[in-house]
């Protein structure tokens, strides 16, 4: 039955239209990218250009595959109380937790999808622009960081839209927190580098979006052997973390984000949206 769910949960996430504008809208960074690399001069491609596949993977994993995690997540739950088919579900021979778990592997699964195909993508276009690439060993651990990375914010858009049950107000709220959070980070980046006190800085280690934007890159550079110099730069200027805190950061907020959803679910016999 929950493999049943996931392919159900494929089917519905890609008939949202929202969700498909999001996907063109990555597709189409993805195929900026390298049309603006081609611009730039080629002393400074040079150093990056056995290495180019690695900022089309990076780019997008900094906001825009947040962005849409956050969207698939907000409207697992919650379409189905506003379509009045989680009574369907709900009804069957079947557990809640296995209902959870269906819809959320289902959302997890196109989520990596997309992140797989516009990692393809981003290679493909690499080869085409700029030749042969390096350490592609690296694109499998570089893929499956940033669907990791991606956890954060699909679980806390599965757990908005599993309080709320309104697919836009969710939406809007987890939209609101990843913003939020990014700000928030950047400020403290900034007043910490001005006032040059670190405490500042790392205080940042705690927001849910320091670590889903930093891990992909931190992940490679690691595996590279070497901070990520003209890589990060490229790659929206993100900055190296320490893998461990990160991944660590990742888990809490997840864990958090899916057990809040899930008490939700099993504690309420209200199957339509709530009132």
């Amino acid at each position: 039955m929950i493999s049943i769910l996931v392919a159900y949960e494929l089917r519905r996430a890609i008939a949202r239209k929202r969700i498909i504008l999001l996907i063109a809208l990555i597709f189409l960074v993805e195929a900026a990218i390298y049309l603006i690399l081609t611009l730039l001069p080629s002393t400074f491609i040079q150093v990056f250009r056995g290495y180019a596949w690695i900022i089309g993977l990076a780019i997008p994993s900094t906001i825009l595959v947040h962005v849409l995690a956050l969207t698939i997540g907000s409207a697992t739950f919650s379409e189905e109380y506003e379509q009045g088919t989680a009574d369907f579900w709900l009804t069957r021979p079947i557990t809640r937790i296995e209902y959870f778990a269906g819809k959320f592997l289902g959302s997890l699964a196109f989520t990596s999808l997309i992140v797989a195909s516009y990692s393809i993508l981003g290679l493909v276009f690499s080869w085409w622009v700029f030749g042969p690439q390096l350490r592609l060993d690296l694109l499998v651990a570089g893929v499956l960081a940033s669907i990791f990375a991606s956890l954060t914010f699909l679980t806390m858009g599965l757990a908005v839209g599993e309080v709320l049950r309104r697919t836009m107000l969710a939406t809007i709220l987890a939209a609101t927190g990843f913003f939020s959070s990014l700000i928030i980070e950047t400020y403290l980046g900034i007043v910490g580098a001005i006032t040059n006190d670190q405490s500042i800085t790392s205080a940042a280690r705690y927001l849910p979006s320091w670590a889903a934007g930093r891990l992909v890159i931190t992940v490679i550079s690691s595996g590279l052997g070497f901070e990520a110099g003209p890589i990060g730069l490229l790659a929206g200027g993100t900055q190296t973390a320490d893998i461990l805190p990160a991944v660590l950061n990742i888990m809490l907020y997840s864990a958090v984000f899916l057990a809040v959803a899930l008490i939700r679910l099993v504690s309420t016999d209200v199957t339509r949206k709530a009132t």
